[in-house]
């Protein structure tokens, strides 16, 4: 990730299409997504542990 944003912020023209509030967010959405995924797959484990 950190090659990622190291090559879009210093690649000519692109600096200005990302900003810091960009980053946050997607990185905000992408925790919040990673957790409930987490938690969903926790639930059916659990769920699948109880039916055996």
């Amino acid at each position: 990730m950190i090659s990622a944003l190291a090559f879009f912020a210093f690649w000519p023209g692109l600096p200005h299409v990302i900003d810091w509030g960009a980053i946050l967010v997607a990185i905000a959405v992408g925790s919040l997504a990673r957790w409930a995924c987490q938690a969903w797959m926790a639930k059916t484990a659990r769920q699948r542990s109880d039916r055996s």
